[in-house]
């Protein structure tokens, strides 16, 4: 321990554990040339090769380990828990190669752009070469970063996302800013895009942001002011394209979304660069407005880095990967509904059995392409009557079907690996052998889950599709086969190239390599009979020690009659072992007969692989029936669950809702209460009473379930649009377009904005978007200033959503404003019911004194909806049960009634001095003024 401790005073020796502070203390190196030092051949590689990957932690294939230089050495010990050392110049640490990629993938995860540089050239072959003197050849062959590295087969998880975002200033409507966005799933080959206008606020920016999620930002270097802050608030950190790239220790557990900067091109350089890269299918380029042009061209240049450029191209047989983020057939969930509404991450607490969230409360699919099925659903809820018309059809069917066929299927989803990834990882020819081999196990499986001519009997049309010939085609199932026939098995689960094809005619090609190397071999054996004759002993035999073949192994009386030039390879206490001249030549020829073919297996392999990958267009069709099918399945076992009924939904010129007995889809429970709610119905057949109010002020104490009210509307709004059942006795709802919230108080330091702010930017978000046809959910609204503020911007809102007629649930603390809209017919005052109880006393401090005078009222909750507005929020009665101080809570309650006779004695004197006023004009036959 204390030579340890020495030398890493020394500065020889830092890393982790019991020494971790020791790669804190040292200095930041960071691989470049420094004047005056002379470096060696292995480390001049590696300069050159940081010159044009400075932003990258290089992996370095030195013989059996990858080593890492400088500062990405202090990185790789702290991320990955292994020493770094100080050798030549650098700090260096290293890892086996075998577990070269589960390293990778930490660095990656640690927020890492991360490269391999692998030798070019092998031991053997570089023997028998000119150039035996020189160091390996070594380039950088791959390079990965979250958004583009794709994941095992085995690996659980979402894939991630790449966006190219663009931006053409001025261009939009009314001097908007037209922003331009093209983004690409690498592991399942989904590729959207979209060009739309956005204002100052940038919301349209940032609902994309919320949908996709992406774990990597291409952009220009040169950005507008307010998307930069959208992009930098986004990926929790500034954007500057000068600022130095180079990966630094201090990085580490920084920022989760990885920011490039692509080259600055004009929107005619940006088409050219497109079409060249399409080649025959350069038209679909022409029909990309000008924007979404840009970050193409933007992300094809960004995924030639990685290999992976393949992904925006079209599958052979099959249409070009773009489609549009969002069209008409789709419901608009902005980034404020998703997030608090808890679409996709809890905006409550956490519940048995799910993560809180809509879709975790919606999930039941059995594999992981099916759960991305199910998330686009979730994500996009339908709008066009007809196709979501026939997916309810579906999840109805398959909620009561009980044919065995779809049983099977749907058990047989939960066997198979994520084929959606798999094909990803065949088509850019990163699939390993064991990894393919689990692939073309689980597409034969598949294929035996759909037999030819499965015919489920009295099936809507989509099911039927999804398990038709078309989709299911004997051609695929024949080329299935005949891949897995001409692998061998042993050979696939351990990964062995050079066996790996048991038939066909790459075994064919591969045998006349192995026949070379056995033909070596076979002469080395016939060797021994010279040997014998040469030392006159007819019992030696060759043996292998320790790695080493063809020793010849002599007791050291024998080993004194060797011939000189025979090379002593290593000895023990009573014998000796050597190699003849002969034997060294041909295990030289053999090793390089050996490199051979283990070349010629893996561009065989990749051959393969390519052959697979003619055939994607097809198999992602299959996957995708199985992904649509897994997540119907998904939804009809939701359907099954008690309280769930299938709602009517119908398209209509205005949004309506009449739900009775609806729960939240997320809290429901024994516990829950149901409420009925009907807003904006017209002519309704089924309706005890029809109304024509378009918005609906809900009040009452504080706690008392309004919050929840209005995420349950909007929440089965959704559900309904996805084609699931909802939870309640009864459901009838209009087709929605959109789902608009400004619900709870917070603030967005990185962008400058104080929490009104927040309000106010999502307010107008709204009041610039709504629709006769879309859901407004706003929760106090005001409260981030001053009551009078409050009130007065909450009153012109409302009057202002009911000159547009969306559909509107307003819960709000002031009480007066629904007063102030008593007369509209467009309006509908309610209350969350309660009943008070008597007045609770408040022990003073101590517990020995009397009891005060300043009792509190108690409030039990009913947690039900009534007509009429409560007078009060009850306030005080939250804070005694929150466990505030008595002593708080009786003061709090003085000052309360003193306020309260403030106002009161105002308001009268108001009224007094009005009625004077009158009976004195009256006395002078005078007109009375309005009050």
């Amino acid at each position: 321990m204390e030579r340890v401790r020495r030398r890493a005073r020394e500065g020889a020796v830092v890393g982790v554990g019991t020494v971790e502070g020791a790669v804190e203390g040292t200095e930041v190196q960071l691989v470049r040339r420094r004047p005056g030092e002379r470096y060696t051949p292995l480390e001049e590689q590696v300069l050159e090769a940081k010159q044009q990957y400075a932003d990258t932690v290089l992996a370095v294939e030195v013989g059996y380990k990858f080593r890492f230089f400088g500062e990405d050495a202090r990185i790789a010990a702290r991320v990955l828990g292994i020493m770094c050392t100080k050798a030549n110049n650098f700090y260096n640490a290293s890892v086996p190669a075998p577990r070269l990629m589960v390293h990778v993938r930490r660095l990656v995860h640690a927020g890492f752009k991360v490269g391999v540089m692998r030798q070019t050239e092998t031991a053997a072959l570089k023997a028998a070469g000119e150039g035996r003197g020189a160091p390996f050849g070594r380039c950088v062959a791959e390079v990965f970063t979250a958004g583009t590295l794709v994941e095992d087969v085995d690996e659980p998880g979402s894939e991630r996302v790449v966006a190219s975002i663009a931006e053409v200033v001025g261009t939009g409507r009314e001097g908007r800013t037209t922003l331009g966005i093209v983004a690409v799933q690498a592991g399942t080959g989904d590729v959207v895009f979209d060009e739309f206008d956005d204002g100052i606020l940038r919301s349209a920016l940032d609902t994309r942001l919320a949908h996709l999620q992406p774990a990597e930002l291409v952009v220009a270097p040169r950005l507008t002011a307010e998307t930069e802050r959208v992009l930098a608030t986004y990926a929790g950190c500034t954007l500057d394209a000068s600022a130095g790239r180079e990966p630094r220790l201090e990085q580490v557990g920084g920022a989760s979304v990885r920011v490039e900067f692509g080259a600055e091109r004009s929107v005619d350089e940006s088409r050219r660069a497109a079409a060249k890269f399409y080649g025959a299918q350069a038209a679909c380029v022409a029909e990309l407005p000008d924007a979404a042009a840009v970050a193409l061209a933007q992300l094809v240049e960004h995924l030639r880095t990685f290999g992976l450029e393949q992904a925006l191209l079209p599958a052979t047989g099959g249409a070009l990967p773009l489609v549009p983020f969002h069209t008409r057939m789709h419901m608009l969930l902005p980034a404020t509904a998703l997030q608090t509404l808890g679409v996709f991450t809890a905006a409550t607490a956490h519940m048995p059995g799910g993560d809180g969230s809509l879709f975790g409360a919606m999930d039941f699919t059995h594999s992981q392409f099916g759960r991305r099925m199910l998330r686009r659903w979730v994500a996009h809820p339908l709008v066009a009557a007809d196709r979501l018309r026939e997916r309810a059809d579906s999840v109805a069917f398959l909620r009561d079907a009980a044919d065995p066929a779809l049983g099977r299927v749907r058990a047989g989803l939960a066997q198979l690996v994520d084929l959606e990834r798999g094909l990803c990882r065949i088509r850019y020819a990163q699939a390993t052998p064991p990894e393919l081999q689990r692939i073309l196990r689980s597409l034969a499986a598949a294929m035996a889950l759909v037999p030819p001519g499965l015919h489920i009997p009295d099936s809507p049309r989509l099911v039927t599709e999804l398990l038709g010939a078309d989709v299911w085609t004997p051609e695929l199932r024949d080329d299935v086969d005949a891949w897995r026939e001409q692998l061998d098995a042993g050979s696939a689960k351990t990964g062995r190239m050079e066996t790996l094809f048991a038939r066909g005619p790459l075994a064919d090609e591969l045998g006349a390599h192995q026949r070379r190397v056995e033909i070596v071999e076979a002469e080395l054996q016939a060797h021994i009979g010279e040997v014998r004759t040469q030392l006159s002993d007819a019992s030696l035999e060759f043996r292998s020690v320790a790695g080493a073949d063809y020793l010849v192994d002599l007791r050291h009386a024998q080993a004194k009659n060797v011939p000189p030039d025979w090379v002593r390879i290593s000895a023990t206490k009573t014998h000796a072992r050597f190699h003849t001249p002969y034997v060294v030549a041909r295990l030289a020829e053999r090793e390089r007969r050996r490199e051979a073919l283990l070349l010629a297996a893996r561009d065989a392999y990749r051959r393969f692989l390519a052959l697979i990958s003619a055939r994607y267009a097809g198999l992602r069709r299959m996957v995708v029936s199985l992904a649509t099918l897994d997540a119907l399945f998904s939804l009809a076992t939701l359907a099954q669950q008690p309280g769930f009924c299938r709602p009517d939904v119908v398209d209509a010129p205005a949004a309506f809702v009449d739900l009775s007995d609806a729960v939240h889809p997320v809290l429901r429970g024994a516990a829950y209460v149901p409420n009925s709610v009907r807003l904006g119905l017209i002519d309704a057949e089924d309706a005890a009473e029809s109304t024509a109010a378009r918005a609906m002020i809900l009040t009452g104490p504080n706690a008392g379930g309004k919050s929840s009210l209005i995420r349950t509307v909007a929440l089965i709004a959704i559900m309904a649009q996805c084609g699931s059942y909802v939870p309640a006795r009864r459901a009838r709802l209009a087709i929605v377009d959109a789902v608009f919230t400004r619900i709870g108080a917070s603030d967005k330091l990185l962008a400058a904005q104080s929490t009104f702010m927040v309000e106010m930017r999502e307010t107008a978000d709204i009041l610039r978007h709504v629709s006769p046809r879309s859901l407004a959910v706003i929760d106090e609204l005001g409260r981030g200033t001053s009551t009078h503020d409050g009130a007065a911007i909450a009153f012109a809102v409302l009057a202002h959503l009911l000159h547009c007629r969306p559909l509107v649930l307003f819960v709000t603390h002031y009480a007066h404003l629904a007063n102030s809209f008593a007369a509209n017919s467009l309006v509908r005052s309610c209350h969350m019911s309660f009943v008070e109880l008597s007045p609770v006393s408040i022990n003073s401090e101590p517990p020995s004194t009397t009891t005060s005078a300043s009792p509190i009222p108690e409030i039990t909750f009913l947690y039900k909806l009534a007509d009429g507005t409560s007078s009060d929020s009850f306030g005080l009665n939250v804070a005694r049960i929150a466990g505030l101080p008595d002593s708080l809570l009786r003061c709090a309650k003085e000052r309360a009634a003193c306020m309260r006779s403030d106002i009161d004695s105002r308001w009268a004197a108001r009224c007094a001095a009005l009625l004077r006023s009158s009976v004195a004009h009256a006395k002078r036959g005078s007109p009375i003024p309005d009050a």
